[in-house]
């Protein structure tokens, strides 16, 4: 038993460091999906509530996840819909639509990883302002479908 407790220690430290690696892959990848939204997205979206030009991201996120429940699938799902935006692939309600147009192409090109890091940052925000504490409107909303 003495023999396997050093495996088992080891095996530990190298679960815990691939955790690691694999949460500041994930705030890397937050943040840079945070500059572009910054950069290209803002112009149109709010971020929270009034609505700008377009509806805003928490709320895009929120009927995200809505839709889906593995966050892969969502992220791939944004991705596409940011790269050739049509009324089948949208997520949000046809009033958004109606109210504010279909999504354009967008008039900067971005590159893939910026497309993949800012699909990413739109499912993650509501699990940041959409906790199951939140007062907002605007996620309760969300959590009550």
């Amino acid at each position: 038993m003495k023999a396997i407790l050093p495996l088992i220690i080891f095996l530990l430290l190298i679960n815990l460091n691939q955790l690691v690696l694999a949460t500041e892959r994930d705030q890397a990848l937050f943040n840079q999906g945070k500059t572009v939204y910054e950069k290209v997205c803002i112009t149109c979206h709010n971020y929270l509530p009034p609505p700008k030009n377009a509806p805003p991201m928490v709320g895009v996120s929120g009927h995200y996840h809505q839709t889906f429940t593995d966050r892969e699938q969502a992220v791939s799902h944004i991705a596409n819909f940011i790269q050739q935006p049509t009324k089948a692939k949208s997520k949000l309600p046809p009033m958004a639509i109606n109210t504010w147009g279909l999504m354009p192409p967008l008039a900067l090109p971005l590159a893939a990883e910026e497309v993949q890091a800012v699909s990413y940052w739109v499912w993650e925000i509501y699990n940041i302002e959409c906790t199951p504490s939140t007062k907002l409107f605007f996620c309760q909303h969300f959590q009550q479908k």
